[in-house]
């Protein structure tokens, strides 16, 4: 049985500044929101930005939506959340996903090949990674090879921090991201969940994904369902016309994306993807926005002025997501126009 989703989502934000990063987790804190997240692209590291939010917050769920996994050896990554871990004892998880095949090959200068493969291999080998202050790790795969020894001349582990993990302690959950089936797939096998894709709908998840990790989830042995968490494109203005340009513009960029391809088939969004895509070619953010139809927009993102933007979303995506999240990417918008968005979400979903 699925578990009964929290009637509110979390925020998670991409763009801007570490700063604004830190103001909307504390606002979201002050709000009652259940949890705050992370991503990073090229200009921002999800794990300094969360550590920035662990350092000015204290209660609210802490999460990386998402974080490079192959940019990093399993070691870094491992030892970087055990250290946010530390900061946020019980209010850490780990997202991890592998980017699209430029983000592998033009960005970290990595071999794109088989990257559902890569992470079913990884994110075992980070749990034993997890517990090395007990035991040795030695693993010799077909993509990572790791050899740490503990020293016995060292203490098992150091000093507890009161409340951080310590020897024998449970690694945070560990979230694979994905939007298509061979990802899905490695989510069911290995991970404590899925982190969905910023671009899905109702209809899509129930019917496409799910499905897909469950059978998974099956061929692993798993007795309960695998979570979902899903991330939901959001923008928050006074001005209803000023959300709708701002969402448009930021589900027009992902729906170009290939990784997109599959949702927007199946939803019949092939004109809107050919004008989008022909807008983009000529870098017409007016266009773009345009682009996007009513039906495509409120099939896959929610807007308005908060009033308006809770009751889109309750209308949309209320109970789709175990752990659902509201994210704004800030693709087209201005960085005034980033900020009152996200603070807009925490008054749209917090108490």
């Amino acid at each position: 049985m699925r578990s009964v989703p929290d009637p509110r989502p979390g925020v998670a934000v991409q763009a801007g500044s570490v700063p604004l990063a830190v103001e909307v987790a504390r606002e979201a804190e002050l709000r009652g929101l259940p949890s705050f997240w992370s991503s990073e692209f090229y200009d921002r590291s999800a794990v300094v930005t969360l550590a920035a939010a662990a350092s000015a917050t204290s209660r609210i769920r802490l999460g990386s939506a998402i974080a490079w996994a192959l940019g990093r050896t399993p070691v870094t990554l491992a030892t970087e959340f055990r250290s946010l871990a530390e900061i946020a004892p019980g209010r850490i998880t780990l997202g991890v996903g592998t980017g699209n095949p430029q983000v592998i090959t033009d960005w970290h200068g990595l071999d794109a090949a088989r990257p559902a493969d890569r992470l079913t291999e990884l994110v075992p080998l980070l749990r034993r990674i997890w517990e090395v202050g007990t035991s040795d790790v030695t693993h010799e795969g077909e993509f990572y090879r790791c050899r740490i020894a503990r020293d016995p001349s060292l203490p098992a582990w150091p000093e507890p921090i009161p409340g951080a993990p310590g020897p024998g302690a449970s690694p945070p959950r560990i979230l694979v991201a994905g939007g298509r089936p061979a990802m899905i797939r490695a989510a069911g096998t290995v991970g404590d969940g899925l982190i969905g894709l910023p671009l899905c709908s109702r209809a899509f998840c129930e019917e496409q994904v799910r499905p897909v990790l469950a059978e998974a989830g099956r061929k692993a042995g798993r007795a309960e369902p695998v979570p979902v968490t899903g991330m939901v494109i959001c923008a928050v203005a006074e001005d209803s016309g000023t959300a709708r340009s701002l969402a448009a513009a930021q589900v027009a960029v992902f729906a170009a994306r290939e990784s997109a391809a599959p949702l927007m088939e199946f939803h019949g969004f092939a004109p809107e993807v050919a004008a989008i895509r022909e807008a983009l070619g000529r870098r017409d953010v007016r266009a773009l926005a345009a682009a996007v139809s009513d039906r495509m927009l409120d099939t896959l993102a929610v807007y308005g002025t908060p009033k308006e933007a809770g009751e889109r979303y309750l209308e949309s995506f209320a109970g789709v997501y175990d752990d659902p999240l509201v994210f704004t990417a800030g693709k087209g918008m201005p960085p005034g126009a980033l900020r009152d968005s996200l603070l807009g979400a925490c008054e749209a979903f917090g108490d």
